[in-house]
């Protein structure tokens, strides 16, 4: 069966999508790749030139590295397994009093730069000064988890059945609309479609199994998909699927060495 895609909801830094025709194996290979293979840009070297603050330099350059870096996808091959070996320079210049943002850091590459402007750094005193010059590479979530680019998350598809007999039914079905999920009404049953998560109240925990029971669509998962800043949604998706790709290739071709 050839995997299909619906998206259910998007935002600007979020995605949320149904699969159809994959396995557990293959959800969470695609999840893993883009927590840990997708790549994107971080400072990975913080040089020091002059800081009074209050903060020695190793909490400085830390608070530094975590700060998201856009990364232009067009210009790097993302999906590649060997990645570019590119530099780039953020330079800092702040003097107080004040607090420093992420949005002080200039950048040599105009596409390579924080994705929030907003972020705190440190707070100066008055007379205080921070100079130094930060630099940033393409790395790996597996590698360190700055460089991941976002958070991923999936569960089962699935629908709850429950009997008109169960009393009270009607709250479960105004809850589940109430929740924006799909709601199908029969002469004998409710059927809530779970494309996110839903909790029966406790009060109808007892009827489980019985007159209310869940069923698990088959090879279908619901997809959430967040972005840090430094990479569209639909980007890391598709990024992380052609690494998937090449690596089976890989593989491929070293099973056919090995048959040779």
């Amino acid at each position: 069966m050839e995997p299909k895609f619906q998206i259910l909801e998007k935002t600007g830094d979020s995605i949320r999508f149904i699969i159809e025709g994959i396995d557990v194996p293959f959800a969470n290979a695609l999840r893993r790749t883009i927590l840990a293979d997708v790549p994107t840009f971080a400072v990975d070297e913080v040089e020091f030139f002059e800081n009074d603050s209050a903060l020695f330099d190793e909490i400085i350059a830390h608070r530094i590295g975590l700060i998201p870096l856009t990364t232009p996808a067009e210009r790097f091959s993302l999906d590649a397994l060997e990645l570019d070996d590119h530099t780039v320079t953020l330079s800092l210049e702040a003097e107080g009093p004040g607090m420093v943002y992420s949005g002080d850091l200039r950048s040599d590459d105009e596409g390579v730069k924080p994705a929030n402007p907003d972020i705190p750094i440190v707070k100066l005193a008055e007379g205080q000064r921070l100079t130094l010059n930060a630099y940033a590479r393409l790395g790996r979530g597996k590698d360190h988890a700055k460089w991941q680019p976002g958070f991923v998350y999936y569960k089962y598809l699935t629908r709850i059945h429950v009997s008109r007999e169960v009393p009270g039914w009607e709250e479960l079905r105004e809850l589940a609309k109430r929740r924006g999920l799909p709601v199908e009404e029969t002469d004998d049953e409710l059927v809530i479609t779970t494309t996110r998560a839903f909790y029966l109240p406790r009060k109808f925990e007892s009827y489980e199994g019985d007159k209310i029971r869940e069923e698990i669509v088959p090879n279908a998962f619901v997809f959430t998909v967040e972005s840090n800043g430094e990479l569209p949604v639909e980007e890391m998706v598709s990024t992380a699927l052609k690494i998937l790709m090449r690596k089976s290739d890989r593989f491929i071709n070293e099973l056919h060495k090995l048959a040779d």
